[in-house]
């Protein structure tokens, strides 16, 4: 089988991300590499795995997605399903399903079934009342099987993915409007919800003096090291690091490591990468014929957009903390894997457009 990239820049932009996590990972420890870190090693062999799926995907038969949206949204609400009921816990969420040794988060691929399903129907239907109702429906029932977990930084993301491709659908902008209003509306039923370590955390980012100890000793650590980091940052192997006694560092912060280490020029870098693959996602959609292949494209394109702009947020204190992390470059084999699969589905849907023009 010869091997194909359909989208060069995009593939390797997306190859770039993951180096940054494997560097990130690595030299936040101390370490130099001339011995890898449990961790480094993981995210190095997830990332395999995720290229090897990438591609994978990249070679799938151009009618085979469409055919298996439906499927795979029904198989993603059964694993969610059987998070909620069996799923392993940890920091007071309970998002893991155990496999032997491993465990995986469910919600990661679910976020990318739950986009091909709306595109599905948007495909099939104009925009209209009943469609509009059944769209809101398929997104509504992962989405709040996810909250319940608790997650409410994929809650968001996902919601803010879906209203977005509500309106590239072709809904007017007065009924997106009147969704969001309606999404307000329901605040009330998903703060009876979220728990309150997550209200805590809209406290804090408010008044991080309020808990220094607590809740607040994060937003206060993130401050220091942005402050202190400058344009080049303190370098990979400072011996001083505000985020060393945070256990997500890797995870739910590393955008904030990663500056304390680069400065505001690694902080430039990654955002340009973002915008590299976003900017790709928009053009294979513009240049698209297909109606599932172009609603797809740009569900996809904005779930990374947005992720990562939440992350992004998050890490530079202008979002509240949500727990949520960077594409390809926080630690995490369900995320980075899930991601690469979501660059696998855009790589397959350019090779489309090749073949369909």
């Amino acid at each position: 089988m010869r091997i194909v990239i359909a989208d060069p820049v995009l593939f390797f932009s997306s190859f770039t991300m993951l180096l940054i996590g494997v560097v990130s990972l690595q030299t936040s420890t101390g370490e130099d590499f001339s011995s890898l870190t449990s961790s480094t090693i993981s995210h190095v062999a997830f990332g395999l795995i995720g290229l090897v799926t990438m591609i994978t995907i990249t070679h799938m038969p151009s009618d085979m997605l469409k055919t298996i949206s439906p499927s795979g949204y029904l198989f993603g609400l059964l694993l969610l399903a059987l998070v909620i009921l069996v799923g392993d816990e940890s920091f007071g969420a309970r998002r893991w399903l155990k496999l032997g040794p491993l465990s995986f988060q469910p919600m990661e691929l679910v976020k990318i079934t739950t986009i091909l399903m709306i595109a599905f129907i948007g495909s099939r239907y104009r925009p209209g009342f009943i469609p509009l109702c059944l769209v809101l429906v398929i997104a509504g029932i992962p989405t709040f099987m996810i909250l319940l977990q608790p997650d409410l930084g994929s809650t968001l993301v996902l919601i803010f993915s879906c209203i977005l491709m509500i309106f590239l659908w072709g809904m007017p902008w007065k009924t997106v409007i009147a969704i969001i209003l309606l999404g307000v509306g329901l605040l009330p039923v998903a703060a009876s919800i979220i728990p309150s370590y997550q209200l805590d955390r809209i406290a804090t980012f408010i008044d991080p003096s309020r808990d220094p100890l607590g809740s607040g000793y994060t937003a206060k650590q993130i401050d220091i090291a942005l402050n202190g980091s400058g344009f080049w940052g303190n370098g990979f192997f400072s011996e001083s690091q505000a985020l060393a006694g945070i256990s997500v560092r890797n995870s739910d912060f590393v955008f904030a490591q990663w500056l304390e280490t680069t400065g505001a020029f690694g902080g430039i870098l990654v955002c340009g990468l973002v915008i590299i693959v976003m900017s790709r996602g928009i053009a294979l959609a513009t240049n698209h014929n297909m109606a599932f292949n172009q609603l797809a494209i740009l569900g996809l394109t904005s779930l990374f957009t947005i992720q990562s702009i939440v992350h992004i947020g998050v890490n530079t204190r202008f979002i509240p903390t949500t727990g949520i992390t960077l594409p390809l470059i926080s630690a995490g084999g369900s995320s980075v894997i899930s991601v690469f699969i979501l660059i696998g589905l855009l790589q397959s849907m350019n090779r489309t457009r090749h073949e369909y023009p």
